[in-house]
């Protein structure tokens, strides 16, 4: 087995916290409301798959298998979107995602959401990247704020290698 690329950035012992502390969150928000939670595949898995370990079971999920990445860069481009379903009519939408970069995965699907019914829809994500958006999208709950590098592990790829690293590795330019 080859080393993990990269640098380490956060260990696993600290994402496991986070996503716990997050979860308590989440549980408090929606104490007593049905929600639904949209995971944007492929990079959410792991973060999705830890959440709900915490939240309450009758949480409804829905997948939704999008991207917008070619290598370490955004094409711009969301693909999938328009097979992706659920019916959402009156309910609390809460979309998952690994990384809030660009913002156009998660303003569209934020929209296509809505179109499909939600009551309203909010944003959780295991990574904020401080940089400068294409789309406006504020994220109600965010793990980690992280310089505008490229990382992987834990979900997050380089053109579908490394998902599976237990932490999170920042990658050179």
């Amino acid at each position: 087995m080859s080393r993990p690329p990269g640098q380490p950035y956060l260990s696993a012992n600290q994402i496991r916290q986070r996503v716990r502390t997050l979860a308590a969150s989440i549980r408090k928000t929606y104490h007593q409301r049905p929600l639904t939670i949209v995971a944007l595949l492929k990079g959410s898995v792991f973060f999705v798959v830890d959440l709900l370990r915490h939240l309450p079971p009758d949480t409804e999920v829905e997948f939704w298998n999008i991207s917008s990445y070619e290598g370490t860069r955004s094409t711009g481009k969301i693909r999938g979107l328009r097979h992706c379903r659920g019916d959402f009519k009156g309910r609390d939408v809460l979309l998952i995602d690994d990384i809030l970069d660009t913002g156009l995965t998660l303003d569209r699907t934020r929209r296509h959401a809505k179109k499909l019914g939600a009551r309203s829809v909010s944003v959780c994500v295991l990574l904020s990247k401080r940089r400068s958006r294409v789309r406006s999208v504020q994220a109600r709950w965010v793990g980690f704020s992280i310089k505008n590098e490229f990382v992987v592990g834990y979900g997050l790829d380089l053109n579908q290698r490394y998902r599976a690293l237990p932490s999170i590795r920042s990658l050179p330019s």
